[in-house]
């Protein structure tokens, strides 16, 4: 489960790096130097890319809630749900104002929530490695 997190991970800084590329400076440029009709299949792509990048991120999200479940239980779920709320959010919003600023602050609400639920001793959480052998 940890793998399939850092491979999401990697789709979004990747896919989500080549939106940026594609449709902020690639964009930027053919327009800054007057040439017509190309920002716009300029933007699509960034967008196709961009979506995909979010896709990583959602994958990435829901198995680094796994993980974190599998290792503090239950009190992880909060936060877990905000962040998969977030990322849905983010597939269209990207940081744009109204919804895109309140989808970043879904993300700062749910990496608060895990990282407290992920601090405290999982007490209640029977770990295989706690196990012993008669």
């Amino acid at each position: 489960m940890t793998l399939l997190a850092w491979a999401g991970c990697l789709c979004f800084a990747a896919y989500y790096s080549g939106l940026d590329a594609v449709a902020g400076i690639s964009a930027g440029t053919v327009v800054d130097h007057g040439v017509h009709g190309a920002a716009g299949p300029l933007f699509a792509t960034g967008d196709e890319l961009g979506r995909t990048g979010v896709y990583g991120l959602a994958v990435a999200s829901l198995a680094t809630s796994a993980v974190l479940w599998r290792r503090h239980g239950a009190r992880v779920l909060p936060g877990g749900a905000v962040l998969l709320v977030a990322c849905w959010s983010f597939v269209d919003s990207h940081i744009f104002w109204p919804k895109g600023v309140f989808t970043m602050l879904g993300f700062a609400v749910a990496f608060a929530l895990l990282t407290n639920a992920a601090s405290r001793p999982a007490k209640d959480v029977q770990h295989p490695e706690a196990q012993t052998n008669p």
